[in-house]
């Protein structure tokens, strides 16, 4: 079967039609359309970024490379992708760059970063994704033009995209995607001898085994992170020491597990916080959010009423440009207040949650209310009940 096939048959066995899984990708809808009825090849990227996204396992880059196969030798623009014809022009264009051109577009993809990471802790995903994908385009690009030393440099951005598309994909529950782009962080990071970016992937990975519940893997991962002590700013160590911790929730260790958040609390970030990484990564991780987290593990610690105190006074404390982060505390509040046999409070936060899922696109922030909604089955007949599971049944995937 070709690629244009492939394509069409894995949508229609996952369910999945062109605009949802352009939103995916994420890219223009109309490509997809052209991609699965023949009339486009894609490029090398964008079949490794379907057949990851569709659970192809290789299938459609298969497919791609038989399809290109096929048409080797042939030049004609109508028998040459209009993707990889752009690729071609913009990795032309690239190479044919002053260092001061390459230097003022390296300049320009770094302020975006910063400016991406706001929106994205501002707005959530949904606003934030497209920015990232379409510049590690750019970025892909560029490092197929330059040589070192100015490559070493290009790695170095590459990396820290990639990292945040796995961020971004992570926080819009789509782990498939979060794993692939950490790893790619992990290679530019590695090409790039960036030792601190090494130790944020793993910290990131860490954070990816959290929704499996796999302890282990976290309480490794974390420690792993943890072995460029030497170099490592002090809200990065905390945002690692806080994966620890949950670790420890998990596992029944109570003790261990705060002892480990009040150690984080000594090397938080500020809690002034722009909110753009401008200070590095793990700025986000201040004393409000740190306390957030200890009202997390203290659910997983099956202590329910101490997590409602604890988040109440995070919540208060989350600056406003933390906003996805309210809508975590909210869920895991809502969650606890179900646990204690509060059901009207329950639903109540519990629709506060929503609504900054709904804005943010934050699919993970949608898939800790879930669980709320079931937990509060037995009371379907209150009011507040009613409200949450009508607007979860209105709402669509994030």
């Amino acid at each position: 079967m070709n690629f244009a096939g492939k394509l069409a048959a894995l949508m229609a066995e996952c369910g999945i039609g062109t605009r949802a899984l352009a939103r995916r990708v994420p890219c223009d809808a109309a490509l997809i359309s052209r991609l699965a009825h023949g009339r486009q090849r894609p490029s090398a990227q964008m079949a490794r970024r379907l057949d990851e996204v569709l659970g192809a396992g290789g299938e459609l880059v298969s497919a791609a490379s038989a399809s290109g196969a096929k048409l080797a030798g042939s030049q004609t623009a109508a028998e040459i992708s209009s993707g990889v014809v752009a690729e071609r022009a913009m990795r032309a264009r690239l190479g044919a760059f002053s260092a001061v051109q390459a230097e003022e577009l390296i300049s320009h993809l770094n302020e975006q970063w910063h400016a991406l990471v706001k929106a994205d802790n501002l707005l959530g995903p949904r606003h934030a994704l497209p920015g990232v994908i379409n510049n590690l385009g750019v970025i892909d690009a560029l490092l197929r033009a330059v040589r070192v030393p100015v490559r070493d440099v290009v790695v170095g951005l590459a990396a820290r995209y990639a990292e945040s598309a796995a961020w971004l994909y992570e926080d819009s529950a789509d782990m498939a995607s979060a794993r692939y782009w950490t790893r790619r962080a992990m290679e530019w990071a590695m090409e790039g001898n960036d030792r601190l970016m090494v130790s944020w992937t793993l910290f990131r990975r860490s954070q990816q085994a959290a929704p499996d519940r796999d302890s282990a893997q976290m309480a490794a991962l974390a420690a792993a992170a943890r072995r460029e002590m030497d170099v490592l700013p002090g809200p990065m160590l905390a945002a690692i020491l806080q994966q620890e911790a949950h670790a420890h929730a998990l596992d029944g260790q109570e003790r261990a597990c705060h002892a480990t958040l009040d150690r984080a609390h000594l090397v938080a970030a500020a809690t002034d916080d722009p909110g753009d990484a401008s200070a590095g990564h793990g700025s986000f991780c201040t004393p409000a959010y740190l306390e957030m987290q200890r009202g997390a593990c203290w659910l997983a610690l099956g202590k329910p009423s101490r997590a409602i105190t604890v988040l109440e006074g995070s919540i208060r404390a989350l600056p406003p440009a933390s906003r996805r982060d309210c809508g975590v505390a909210l869920s895991r509040q809502a969650a606890a207040l179900a646990a204690c046999g509060e059901p009207i409070q329950a639903a109540t936060v519990a629709l506060r949650a929503l609504d900054i899922a709904r804005a943010s696109g934050s699919g993970r922030v949608l898939s800790m209310i879930i669980p709320v909604s079931g937990k509060l089955t037995p009371h379907s007949q209150i009011q507040e009940v009613t409200r949450l599971r009508d607007a979860l049944a209105r709402t669509e995937a994030v």
